[in-house]
Order: C-alpha cells, then structure tokens, then sequence
C-alpha cells in the first residue's frame, strides 16, 4: 500500500472553524474523506503494473518507479548548490515564484537545475510574500522609512515586485525561450463552495524551455 491501507481512510473538517459568510449551519461540519487515491498506486499505474507481471524478477529489479523528493527549508538554500545544477528534466512552480525574496534568484536557480533543453512549467498569481510595507507621508527619507521598519526581516525592505511583463523579460534574459503563456486563468484558493466569499485569483500559466 502508499501512506495509508485504503483510500478514502480519513474523515477531516476543514471548514469546522469558520463562522463567517457560512449559509448553512451544516455547511460547516461538512466532512471531505482523504486520500482520494493511493499514492502507491498512482506511482505503479496499470500499465506499469501489466508490464511488470510480464517480466522476469529481474526485468523487475530494474524498473525504477517516478521519483518524487521533498526538501524543508529554503529554495535557493537547497536548490542553488552545485549538485543540482543540470540535473531536473522539468521543474513544475504552483503558487511558488511569488514566494521568493527576489524572483531573479529563483529563477535562475531554475534554470541551473535543468538540463538542456529542460522546462518550467509555472502557474500562480504575484501575491508576493515579500512585499514591503507602503511608504507614508511621514517618511522623509529612505532612512526613516527603514527605521520605522526595523523590526522586520531585511527581505521585505529589499524586495521588489515585478509585473508578469517583468517576470518574462527576466526568463528570456536569463536563456529561457517561452512555448506557451496564458494569462488571467481563474483559480480559487481554499475555497468552500458552499461560503458566501472566496478567493479567487487570475493566474499566468506559463512554459519555460531552457535553450
């Protein structure tokens, strides 16, 4: 089995907590059953199940399922060492470039980890958790305006948010060419569709290929 005997094991509320803009008191303690499916069986699928019931143990031994790797901390901290450069056929972003502290930084980590002739695949919105506080009227100087401010990381006074125009400009500078682009894709983000608000965002789907 994958992470769990069987699929639809657990019983979960995401919304139990909410008390706002909900229509139905029940609406609230409406239960979704996880997992949906079997990782395990996502990774051996049926036709790479048939093809190993054919083959012989040792034809078995060498098949080697889809590799799926997870890293806590931060990107560029893991991804931007010497090791990963040129190794990734593809790296897929979802809601991740507006993350960084300077979205140059990512993406040219990017592009080192693939290999040529490897693609980007992003989709998301530029929310941009780094965006720095506004100025006011009273901040007669830069200075002033990072002081009052200094009780924040150094990130969010650095950081710059870039317009989608931008963000392509820098692709292309940094060897990317662009296959396909498509903007204001509608996405809801941890929406209950049974609330009277949801939040909705109008995402760039793009294709990097790395020349």
């Amino acid at each position: 089995g994958g992470c769990s005997p069987t699929t639809h094991q657990f019983a979960i509320s995401p919304w139990l907590t909410e008390t706002k803009n909900v229509c139905c008191a029940n609406d609230r303690t409406r239960r979704i059953y996880v997992p949906d499916v079997d990782p395990f069986a996502m990774m051996l699928n049926e036709k790479s199940t048939t093809a190993l019931e054919g083959q012989d143990p040792q034809q078995q031994q060498q098949y080697q399922p889809p590799e799926l790797s997870m890293a806590a901390g931060e990107f560029l901290s893991i991804y931007s060492h010497p090791k990963e450069h040129g190794q990734w056929d593809a790296v897929a972003s979802c809601f991740f470039l507006d993350t960084a502290p300077c979205i140059i930084d990512y993406i040219k980590a990017i592009y080192d980890m693939l290999k040529p002739n490897g693609i980007l695949i992003n989709f998301g919105p530029l929310l941009y958790h780094w965006s720095s506080p506004p100025i006011r009227p009273e901040d007669n100087s830069l200075e002033e305006y990072k002081n009052r401010h200094s009780n924040l990381d150094e990130r969010y006074l650095t950081s710059v948010d870039m317009s989608w125009d931008d963000i392509r400009e820098v692709l292309l500078r940094v060897g990317f060419v662009i296959e396909e682009e498509r903007v204001g894709i509608p996405a809801r983000y941890t929406a209950d569709r049974t609330s009277m608000m949801t939040t909705e965002y109008h995402c760039v789907y793009c294709v990097a290929r790395k020349k």
